[in-house]
């Protein structure tokens, strides 16, 4: 059941304080065991906004979902690991589940990964492709093709080091891309596209490397 009211930061404080309590666990050590500070939650209550990154670790500790933390669901419990969530479809197909972003990562101009991005949870062919990735994103824009075309939803394995050659998706500045990783530079495989100069300012990470890609239809 969804609640008409979003990401209210006093509503999040509130329901981190709910399922502390409904854990055993103390406001304080709650933060202190996610290396939080002290006033975080008190912060919330007053309209202080949270890092997702942040959001996600308090979640963990309350083995809640963060959709729950952010008024989302009135269901606390977490989303299934795909790694264990495995049924079989009517036609007795063996699916796992992956999360699913549908527009974080630009083959073009650049998006924002996750932040302010729904996530949505899809039942998926269990394979050796689908085994390795941990999320699906859609892809927009037209930098990788011809391989990725805009549109095509690709499995990304969340590996943090990726080599010069492989394709991953990255956080440059707060807006992310798929690309080719280069030397000092993220390459775009439609040649109408210049490759992007990485500089010692420039706040970059991956996010993740591009495995393969699932057909959703």
């Amino acid at each position: 059941m969804y609640v008409q009211q979003l990401y209210d930061s006093s509503i999040i404080a509130n329901n981190i304080k709910t399922q502390a309590k409904a854990k055993g666990i103390t406001i304080k050590e709650l933060l202190t065991k996610c290396q939080l500070g002290i006033n975080t939650v008190s912060k919330l209550a007053l309209g202080t906004d949270i890092y997702s990154k942040n959001l996600a670790k308090i979640a963990d500790c309350l083995d809640c979902s963060v959709d729950y933390l952010l008024g989302r669901t009135n269901s606390p419990k977490p989303y299934p690991s795909h790694k264990q969530a495995v049924s079989r479809s009517a036609s007795g197909v063996k699916m796992t589940i992956l999360p699913f972003y549908r527009t974080p990562s630009s083959a073009g101009s650049g998006s924002i990964l996750f932040d302010d991005v729904p996530i949505e949870y899809i039942n998926v062919p269990k394979n050796a492709e689908t085994e390795k990735a941990d999320f699906v994103v859609e892809v927009r824009g037209d930098s990788m093709e011809p391989q990725f075309y805009n549109g095509d939803h690709v499995l990304v394995a969340a590996d943090r080091i990726i080599q010069a050659g492989e394709i991953g998706v990255f956080v440059l500045d707060g807006d992310s891309f798929i690309k080719k990783m280069g030397e000092g530079r993220l390459i775009s495989l439609n040649p109408a596209y210049a490759p992007i100069e990485l500089h010692e300012y420039d706040s970059i990470q991956c996010a993740g490397k591009v495995i393969g890609t699932i057909n959703l239809q």
